[in-house]
């Protein structure tokens, strides 16, 4: 009888559940500080969400992969299938001399008014960005996968999570200016990223720095999230020859008047910096550099404030599921984007 009783109230009490959730996705029970959503559920919505994500981005791979091989193009110059004016000059297999078109993306000489700021983010990165966070204890690592290791620190501010990211990463047969170029295009930025909805630029300020504005996917029950950014690419000389020059790709979030913040969206706030430096192997004997005698040296790094109210345990696991998903996911892409072409040094 005691058991029975126990069922019966366990019944009635998911019956009640169900009648309160039968409008499950109505405001109520989206982000926001009056959610009636708690923190179990919200998580398993959000994962359920990412994975039905991935399912849809899986066919789409093979939907695609399956068209390439049922028409072939012929390889033609370097980088010419993304439609970019920037690399039409077919580059050198051998590191190119300061003179060369391969090194287009060398500081501009236009300067733009927020030059300050990119110089001043370029040498934060340079000078912490690259330390090596291994032996430190406020860093954890929360993501070992053969070269690649993510790294995270738990930082909070009024309740809203705040964690940096680093990830290094190495490559074979890729530079460092290839994967930063893939990293920087927007002719391309469709072809290997998952997460966003639609994006424009809001203004080119120089031939190599322009100002972004993106939409990313929903996720159910969070809001979604925009975010306007300056993105940069630079190539920084280094202080001796032994050691290897620096392609570096900075994103940071700045204000403009042609993409304010409007209600649908919840404005979040971004300095990303993808930071490659590419290592070679001299080849035996006289033979050309090939891709075999390459590898590149990839440090990520990622500090994110994504407003808004989603719970701290949510955003933590989903950072720890969806940034190795896309270091693996992009580098794979540059390795395959590259594959049989002149190497970019």
């Amino acid at each position: 009888m005691e058991k029975r009783r126990r069922v019966e109230e366990a019944y009635k009490s998911a019956l009640s559940e169900l009648k309160k959730k039968s409008h499950f996705g109505g405001p109520d029970y989206e982000e926001g500080p009056n959610s009636l959503i708690n923190e179990d559920e919200f998580f398993d919505a959000v994962e359920a969400a990412l994975d039905r994500q991935d399912k849809i981005e899986e066919q789409t791979q093979c939907e695609k992969s399956r068209i390439q091989r049922s028409s072939s193009v012929p390889s033609g110059d370097i980088f010419s299938s993304v439609g970019s004016h920037r690399f039409a000059e077919k580059p050198p297999s051998r590191p190119s001399s300061p003179s060369s078109s391969a090194v287009a993306f060398a500081p501009s000489l236009h300067e733009h008014r927020f030059s300050a700021e990119v110089e001043e983010m370029v040498q934060n990165h340079m000078t912490y960005s690259l330390q090596d966070v291994g032996g430190d204890a406020n860093w954890q690592l929360v993501v070992e996968e053969g070269e690649m290791k993510v790294y995270r620190r738990e930082v909070e501010e009024n309740g809203i999570v705040l964690d940096p990211l680093k990830a290094t990463h190495s490559v074979k047969g890729v530079t460092g200016h290839e994967v930063c170029h893939y990293f920087w295009d927007t002719d391309v930025r469709n072809d290997w990223e998952t997460t966003v909805e639609n994006f424009n630029i809001v203004e080119t300020l120089s031939d190599n720095a322009v100002i972004i504005y993106q939409t990313h996917k929903r996720v159910w029950p969070a809001s979604q999230r925009d975010v306007l950014y300056l993105s940069a690419i630079r190539k920084i000389l280094a202080n001796n020859e032994n050691d290897p020059d620096t392609w570096l790709v900075c994103n940071f979030s700045v204000e403009h008047e042609n993409a304010q913040p409007n209600n649908r969206c919840v404005r979040a706030k971004i300095n990303i910096a993808m930071i490659c430096q590419t290592l070679v192997s001299p080849p035996e004997g006289d033979k050309e550099i090939s891709r075999d005698n390459i590898l590149c040296k990839i440090t990520y790094v990622a500090n994110v404030n994504p407003g808004g109210w989603a719970p701290a345990s949510v955003l933590r696991a989903v950072a720890k599921r969806e940034y190795p998903k896309f270091l693996k996911r992009f580098t794979s892409y540059v390795q395959e984007k590259t594959a049989g072409k002149p190497i970019l040094f």
